[in-house]
């Protein structure tokens, strides 16, 4: 999943920038962090992203439900207004997202292929055929 982050910059060389991930800030949760340099911001972003990812997961709350409404959203929305600058950090939910549960379908030999060669050619973006259908099925039922 894509998360949205806010960076606030710093007002001197002394000062960091400050980070905010709207999409996890509601009334049990705030996501805030801080960079010293710029070349870290996304490092930062991403370690206080998966805390609150993980504190959620461990409270049973479904992280599936996250719902990250963007950066045209945020940027207009006058609680962000100290964000100058948006970035997108990604965050891979399937290992907070509930135990695996093996199942068995039937798909044409023929799909099975073109899924196989999608995952071999996504550098990484698919970790296997599991992946990539639960990725796709996701998709789906957000569209729908």
């Amino acid at each position: 999943m894509l998360f949205t982050v806010g960076v606030e910059l710093p007002n001197s060389p002394k000062e960091a920038f400050g980070l905010v991930a709207p999409a996890l800030c509601n009334d049990n949760y705030a996501c805030f962090s801080a960079a010293d340099n710029q070349e870290d911001i996304a490092v930062m972003a991403r370690e206080a992203i998966l805390g609150v990812i993980e504190d959620m997961a461990e409270n049973n709350i479904d992280v599936e439900s996250i719902k990250d409404t963007g950066v045209l959203s945020y940027r207009t929305n006058p609680e962000y207004a100290y964000c100058t600058l948006w970035c997108l950090v990604e965050i891979d939910l399937t290992p907070y997202t509930g135990k695996q549960k093996r199942i068995n379908i039937s798909i044409p030999e023929s799909l099975i292929g073109r899924i196989d060669a999608t995952v071999a050619s996504s550098h990484g973006k698919y970790k296997d055929r599991s992946h990539f259908l639960s990725v796709a099925a996701r998709n789906q039922i957000n569209a729908g």
